[in-house]
């Protein structure tokens, strides 16, 4: 007889009809390219490659691997997913009956003590889930589950994509130092020309003085350079979890690779790629899920309960005098006026859930944006510095021919003066620019959706 209970519950669960909407993907309109991107843009993209095959400086690579293994963000990621699984767990637990244990024992101590005792499974409980409420629960909670998952991916490409950016920040500032330094010995090498011209009556004094001023520029810009390049090691030291400290180098800034080619793939498949799109679905999934929570709340639903066990009055007697003891029962709940409870719920998750669908919406057209600003950014950025190659070359020579000229006499040292300055500026633009070509790379392979891998 109990098991025929029993079976007709399971019959009458697995029949039971699931309130509330199921979930569908919103049509979000697409462009066919990227702008700035490729004329036709094929299904292969930059994101799809791994971060270990795109930064070829072995050093950089080192970074990024211990980043992965000891930075406090990926660590707090990591246990948000236990926590979300522990989670998932207990909703889920709620589609299963509940069975709890007991056991007693006592004595009266009266002039004929009684010893009794009593064991048995205590109580059941089980709520048959007719309408799908903990069905919807449990599916809220596994999309929440994924949606931290997905958000751990998404610290994963953040910090691959700032321990690279810092690099190669850091190898910048190392080669605006050397031409600061070789700037410094140049300068120190006219002060002692003008000085031998004004021992000799060629010179004066305020040319002396300004080649002195040159020198002192760049030594308090040496200063400010040292200070960027302690500060930007302990970014790194921060990423990797570890103390303030020197940082390894490997390839500098020109001898870092680049792909030949970048393509960017198709806009429709970056909703797949990128972790934090991918987050923002889960999240509208687990949203939707609560519509159909807040929805069973209007229907009945049914609890069945059962306990027994064993009892006897003389613990030295248990084989001839205990008896098995049970009772089975079942609750209905029938929701007839709860002064607007349970439509207050259902409205606030219906307006949580356009909350986060108009949310989602906003983050898909943002990475469309972010792709084609990083497009545009890492091809403007390679022609600037290309243009900032050949400028400082120029100046280069320039510089040069000035101080032969000034040797000569048939110039003045302001024209020295001038091209100096313009060749070390124009040098220090020449390393940014070239970390800007880098970092625009990062910073595109991230908006692609890649870095995580």
């Amino acid at each position: 007889m109990r098991w025929k209970v029993f079976l007709s519950c399971v019959t009458l669960t697995l029949a039971g009809c699931m309130v509330g909407p199921n979930y569908q993907r919103p049509t979000v309109a697409a462009p066919p390219a990227f702008r700035a991107g490729e004329p036709q843009p094929s299904q292969a993209s930059l994101g799809d490659a791994r971060w270990f095959d795109l930064f070829q400086d072995d050093t950089l690579r080192g970074l990024i691997q211990e980043s992965l293994q000891a930075n406090y963000d990926i660590k707090i990621a990591a246990q948000r997913v236990i926590e979300a699984q522990g989670q998932l767990t207990v909703t889920r637990s709620g589609l299963f009956p509940q069975l709890d244990g007991q056991a007693e024992a006592g004595r009266n101590g009266t002039k004929s003590p009684i010893q009794s005792w009593a064991a048995g499974f205590g109580s059941v409980s089980w709520e048959i889930d007719l309408f799908g409420k903990l069905r919807r629960a449990t599916e809220a909670a596994r999309a929440d589950m994924l949606s931290v998952q997905e958000n751990q991916k998404a610290v994963m490409q953040a910090l691959v994509a700032d321990v690279a950016s810092a690099y190669f920040a850091l190898r910048e500032i190392d080669a605006e130092l050397e031409y600061v330094r070789e700037s410094v010995k140049t300068r120190q090498q006219s002060v002692t020309l003008v000085a031998a011209r004004m021992e000799g009556g060629v010179g004066n004094e305020l040319d002396l003085d300004q080649a002195k001023t040159l020198v002192q520029s760049a030594q308090a810009e040496l200063a400010l350079l040292e200070r960027a390049q302690e500060q930007t090691e302990n970014l790194i030291n921060y990423l990797l979890g570890k103390q303030p400290g020197a940082v390894a180098r490997g390839k500098s800034l020109i001898e870092q690779s680049q792909p030949p080619q970048v393509p960017s793939g198709l806009p429709s498949t970056l909703l797949e790629r990128r972790p934090d799109l991918r987050e923002a679905e889960q999240q509208l999934i687990a949203a939707n899920a609560r519509v159909g929570v807040a929805k069973a709340a209007f229907y009945p639903s049914i609890n069945l309960t059962a306990a027994g066990g064993y009892q006897s009055t003389d613990l030295l007697g248990i084989a001839s005098r205990t008896g098995f003891a049970y009772s089975m029962g079942g609750v209905v709940d029938l929701p007839i006026f709860d002064a607007g409870r349970r439509s207050g719920n259902y409205k606030i998750a219906k307006a949580q859930r356009e909350e986060i669908l108009i949310g989602y919406q906003k983050a898909i057209h943002g990475a469309f944006r972010d792709v084609s600003d990083a497009l545009a950014g890492y091809q403007k950025t390679r022609e600037y510095s290309s243009s900032q190659k050949l400028l400082a070359e120029t100046l280069r020579d320039q510089s040069g021919l000035a101080t032969k000229r000034y040797e000569g006499g048939v110039s003045s040292y302001l024209e020295v003066l001038d091209t100096e300055r313009q060749r070390l500026t124009a040098e220090q633009t020449l390393a940014q620019s070239q970390r800007d070509v880098l970092t625009s790379l990062v910073q595109l392979y991230k908006a692609l959706g890649g870095g995580w891998q």
